[in-house]
């Protein structure tokens, strides 16, 4: 069977970590969260492990970041994170409006790429066919024309997105959360679409988990594309579908490697 990347398993420790903190008080909420759009309730994965539905994670989803895990990024208009700048205070509703784009140690508007893998297929307990690649996007922004300091996570979008604003519609249970417009944030052309999850009907659940890193200087969705060899056909400039073929037995050390990626920024998974 496939090695696992160390990326993954870093990641996993990590988040099981965290997942074991989790109370009904209080339940851990990951680095990364993760907005599926959905009629009438789209749904928020802010706890590791949560439990969804086919039809729940059947559409691509969005992205937020938490603050605390931008430990390199200056944030303008509001002290989210200990490297903030607070250039203005923030209005009373506890949002803010931004005067700058956010910038990196470098000085420089940082970009993002979110990688989605099944872990377990066919099943978990043979694994034969894992990874297999879900999605993969590339040049994602964070969004801070409006930071929420109350939830402490920051929207990644497309730099040519239009944008919504978020309307609240429900509430929180065991580490989902509802909102109307948030799955809409961002519809960039991903370097490979997303494909929905589909264990087998024996299968007990399978982990899909989201990682995140910021891109490195020179690395944007053009760049990932000649890497995977996407030019010519499958994924291309449109970001077209990608076949079964270059999904399964995902190489993600690989990839780390030929795009000299650093370590993860922020992730999260859920079980289907």
């Amino acid at each position: 069977m496939p090695k696992q990347a160390s990326s993954i398993t870093t990641l996993l420790s990590s988040l099981s970590v965290l997942a074991k903190t989790t109370n009904l008080s209080r339940p851990a909420r990951a680095s990364l969260r993760i907005h599926f759009p959905g009629s009438p309730s789209p749904t928020t994965v802010s706890t590791p492990g949560t439990p969804l539905t086919k039809d729940a994670a059947a559409l691509p989803p969005s992205y937020s970041i938490s603050a605390t895990a931008l430990s390199n990024i200056t944030l303008p208009n509001c002290d989210l994170s200990p490297v903030s700048s607070h250039h203005s205070s923030p209005s009373s509703s506890g949002h803010s409006r931004r005067g700058s784009e956010a910038n990196n140690a470098a000085g420089q508007t940082p970009h993002y790429m979110v990688i989605c893998l099944d872990l377990d297929p066919p099943f978990p307990s043979f694994p034969v066919l894992a990874p297999i690649l879900h999605s993969l996007e590339a040049d994602l922004r964070l969004v801070t024309e409006e930071l929420d300091a109350d939830e402490g996570y920051i929207y990644l979008t497309a730099d040519e997105e239009e944008e919504e604003e978020e309307e609240e519609a429900g509430g929180r249970s065991e580490g989902i959360s509802h909102s109307v417009t948030r799955g809409e944030r961002r519809r960039t052309k991903p370097v490979v679409g997303y494909m929905g999850p589909k264990p087998p009907g024996v299968s007990s659940p399978h982990r899909y988990v989201f990682l995140c890193w910021e891109q490195p200087e020179g690395v944007t969705g053009q760049k990932v594309r000649e890497v995977l060899g996407l030019n010519n056909g499958e994924g291309g400039e449109e970001g077209e579908e990608v076949g079964l073929a270059k999904r399964v037995r995902w190489d993600q050390e690989g990839f780390e490697r030929m795009l000299g990626v650093g370590d993860v920024v922020a992730g999260n998974y859920f079980v289907c």
